[in-house]
């Protein structure tokens, strides 16, 4: 099983299944930072965008967030559409 962990500023956010006062799931898009290392100093190459879903409890405490905040997100789960990978959240900390 692999483990990723990402760290990133939340760009957008969407729910699903909403009922009453609960979220079944949420679909959040991070933009991570891709960094290289050269001569001593961390160099920024470039940002992505990378797609995570979270549901149950998880996603009833990430519908709080809005875009801009800080997420720390460890995952372990990839699942592929045909354009697509979408990580599977399993442990994350909100950094405001």
């Amino acid at each position: 099983m692999n483990h990723c962990s990402f760290f990133g500023k939340v760009t957008d956010i969407a729910y699903g299944g909403q009922k009453a006062d609960a979220v079944d799931y949420v679909h959040i898009t991070l933009a991570v930072e891709n960094k290289r290392k050269s001569n001593n100093d961390f160099k920024k190459i470039d940002c992505e965008c990378l797609d995570f879903e979270a549901w149950g409890s998880a996603a009833f405490i990430l519908s709080s967030l809005h875009p801009g905040d800080e997420l720390l997100i460890i995952d372990s789960t990839a699942r592929k559409d045909r354009y697509r990978v979408y990580f599977r959240i399993n442990e994350f900390k909100i950094i405001k």
